[in-house]
């Protein structure tokens, strides 16, 4: 996926050690990525066209796994189909059992809870996840208003076009 741009070797090597330490970085690895402000220019276009790269391969890695999800969807939703099918057959043959040379197939008993109706639940049967809403935070202390504990930082994000 990489020949759409002119990398050096040294880079692309450089590059795949990070890929493979999944971005942690030695002593070693930190020295290799270290730029000079002599080395600048020459080094932020090199690594403008990994970084392009590198999100050329994430989206293509992501359509790939759309394209296998949908196809493992696909095949789920065929076996339950089968199994539909032939469960339902056995049952109106009252079969609890089948046996082929090549294949057994039978029922077996499991159990599992229904709830009926959740608000007659005592509240010992519940668990309770909070979450933070940190657009109503931001809203907030955007408009004015002292949120304790919390505050907006500005960032500075990277763009590569």
């Amino acid at each position: 996926m990489r020949a759409l741009y002119h990398i050096s070797q040294e880079l692309q090597a450089i590059n795949d050690e990070l890929i493979a330490s999944q971005g942690e970085i030695s002593d070693e690895l930190f020295n290799k990525l270290a730029i000079t402000q002599t080395e600048l220019a020459e080094k932020s276009a090199n690594y403008g066209l990994v970084i392009l790269s590198n999100e050329a391969d994430s989206k293509a890695i992501d359509a790939e796994i759309k394209r296998l999800k949908a196809m493992k969807d696909g095949i789920d939703s065929a076996t339950a189909k089968l199994k539909e099918t032939i469960g339902f057959a056995m049952q109106k043959y009252e079969l609890t059992e089948v046996k082929t040379p090549l294949v057994k197939m039978s029922f077996r008993s499991s159990k599992s809870v229904h709830i009926s109706d959740e608000s007659l639940l005592d509240a010992k049967y519940f668990e309770y996840k909070p979450t933070v809403n940190k657009t109503a935070i931001k809203s907030d202390i955007e408009a004015g208003v002292i949120v304790e504990g919390a505050t907006i930082i500005e960032k500075q994000n990277l763009q590569v076009k």
